[in-house]
């Protein structure tokens, strides 16, 4: 799995111009300005020590910054299928389409044609 450091920089950035300055972050986190800019443009690596510590500060679950999703929500569900998806051969998709149908409709049977 490849880490996407630029989008979680643009994460953490989006979500921290709602609450603080790139200077307030820094001075919570003791850390310098200088750092939170090159994190928030993909420049630094940012360890998992800290990303954590700024979820906290941010009031946001770690994982959203990693991929996208809240894992707090359903919304992750939804990603993690589109990338199981994404390499199924067609027969197992139509499977999978069918299983999902199935249970989507609570468990009701879709009408059975007689040959």
């Amino acid at each position: 799995m490849n880490i996407d450091y630029i989008a979680i920089g643009q994460r953490i950035k989006r979500i921290r111009k709602k609450r603080f300055t790139q200077e307030k972050l820094a001075e919570k986190l003791d850390v310098t300005p200088v750092y939170i800019s090159q994190v928030e443009n993909g420049k630094t690596k940012i360890n998992l020590e800290m990303l954590v510590r700024i979820a906290g500060l941010l009031d946001t679950d770690p994982g959203y910054f990693i991929n996208g999703a809240s894992y707090q929500t359903q919304d992750y569900l939804k990603s993690d299928l589109a990338n199981l998806l994404r390499d199924c051969p067609p027969e197992r998709l139509q499977l999978i389409y069918n299983v999902v149908k199935l249970i989507a409709n609570h468990g009701e049977l879709p009408a059975v044609t007689k040959r």
